[in-house]
């Protein structure tokens, strides 16, 4: 057998797990590095992280290598009910984009996210949030809306 020949057997026996190991379902059975849930879109992995008042995004490619966030933003729509929230991220650090304002997660809040960074184009990535269903602080910082 020649060695091209066994590189494409490798790679058929492969392919299925590679491919099988970027869908929601099994990216869901680990929370990413920073304990987030993670998303792929396009060229990147996306990890979701939320905190008390705030939404952090980290932007890797699929080798987990930091993507630049600079002159990048990313726009996350929250829905917890009825409710709808939207939540602007700016860069923040080498590979972050950080947002923060008035929302409230509930026992599965969607998050809908359009991430846009100067190297490519834009991607969208689906979240499920889980939270206690208490309202964040009321104090809005950074660029927020709330519709409701």
């Amino acid at each position: 057998m020649t060695a091209v020949r066994a590189r494409l057997m490798f790679l058929c026996l492969i392919w299925p797990a590679v491919a099988f190991a970027h869908t929601d379902e099994a990216l869901n059975k680990n929370p990413g590095p920073h304990r987030g849930q993670m998303r792929m879109a396009g060229p990147y992995h996306l990890e979701l992280v939320a905190g008390k008042d705030e939404l952090t995004l980290y932007v890797s490619d699929h080798a987990d290598t930091a993507i630049e966030s600079a002159g990048g933003s990313a726009k996350a729509i929250l829905t917890s009910g009825k409710k709808r929230y939207v939540i602007v991220l700016m860069p923040a650090g080498e590979n972050v984009l950080k947002g923060s304002g008035e929302f409230k997660l509930t026992k599965s809040t969607n998050v809908s996210m359009l991430v846009k960074l100067p190297a490519g184009e834009p991607q969208r990535a689906q979240f499920t949030l889980k939270g206690t269903g208490k309202t964040s602080s009321k104090k809005s910082r950074g660029k927020s809306q709330t519709s409701k």
